[in-house]
């Protein structure tokens, strides 16, 4: 996919505490989709917020989610029943672990690429489902497949009204955003009086951030704007008007180690491309996955998975 040059950028600020006083931890390309330059992550040395400074304007950073963006999923609506069970186990852990708040009602999703969480909570047949993509490939094949209403807009821009909905659910959506703290005060407006607000974000306390360091997933350059450190995501929510209720990791950790594996093993690609397929093939072997089941399933209750998962309440 060709991303027209020059690229345009901005300067900014801390979005929580308004500093500028920030201290850059590291410069890098887009190790995921491959597409031009450089960007530089900083972290504020006043609250400890991370961000992408100077990062990408909208018109530029669109270019950066192809149609074969890694969240773009397709439906498995005609696979065996096998694979369609297995494929959508990552879905049903997200609704499930939605209705063990929340039986049902009307949920939002901000960011629900292909819809695959959608169609996942249309099979359960007590919700109300609407849902917000900006993109619009993934949103015009989240509409076609799920019959759901789905805005193409970006959540800034989407006018609702106030206390439409009992849950609003953004999974790995809120690292995107440009405007995060506008975003967890507008969710607020949307939600209902004790509604829930259930989100992801890369776990920047995790065990895999700190083994692949700067070739960890989580940074996702330059797609993730902000990344969200747990000292400071708390009074961020608090700010915003949110109780904690819970904190769990559901997401696929096998699949999220896989890609920062192949960030890490991407410099071997010159030098040694034969050790690099050796490594990656035996990582994504059947023999690997189940050796990795019980591993994986101690990180996620140690919460040191690399997506962490919130759900809060509207105060």
């Amino acid at each position: 996919m060709n991303v027209a040059l020059p690229i345009e950028t901005t300067e900014t600020n801390c979005n929580f505490c308004g500093s500028h006083d920030d201290q850059l931890m590291f410069e890098g390309p887009d190790r995921l989709e491959r597409l031009p330059g450089q960007f530089r992550l900083v972290q504020c040395r006043q609250c400890g917020l991370v961000r992408q400074n100077p990062r990408l304007t909208w018109n530029s950073l669109e270019a950066y989610y192809p149609e074969n963006y890694i969240s773009y999923g397709q439906s498995n609506e005609h696979a065996q029943a096998g694979r369609r069970w297995i494929a959508d186990w990552g879905t049903r852990k997200r609704v499930n672990s939605v209705e063990r708040h929340v039986r049902g009602g009307s949920i939002l999703e901000v960011g629900c690429g292909t819809g695959l969480f959608i169609a996942g909570l249309l099979r359960r047949g007590h919700w109300q489902v609407t849902g917000i993509e900006p993109t619009k490939y993934a949103c015009e094949y989240a509409r076609t497949t799920t019959g759901a209403t789905i805005y193409n807009n970006r959540f800034s821009e989407i006018q609702l009204p106030d206390g439409s909905f009992d849950v609003v659910a953004m999974w790995n959506v809120l690292e995107h955003v440009d405007d995060p703290s506008a975003t967890l005060l507008q969710v607020s407006r949307l939600l209902r009086p004790q509604g829930l607000l259930v989100f992801s974000v890369p776990n920047v306390e995790s065990l895999a951030a700190r083994v692949f360091g700067k070739y960890w997933l989580g940074w996702d350059q330059p797609r993730h704007l902000f990344l969200f450190p747990a000292p400071m995501l708390r009074p961020m929510l608090d700010q915003a008007g949110y109780d904690l209720v819970e904190i769990r990791c559901i997401s696929t950790s096998y699949a999220t180690l896989g890609v920062s594996l192949d960030f890490w093993t991407q410099t071997w690609e010159d030098k040694h491309p034969r050790a690099r397929k050796i490594v990656l093939r035996g990582y994504h072997s059947w023999l690997t996955r189940l050796l990795m089941l019980v591993p994986l399933w101690v990180l996620e209750r140690l919460k040191q998975t690399s997506i962490i998962t919130y759900f809060v309440r509207k105060r």
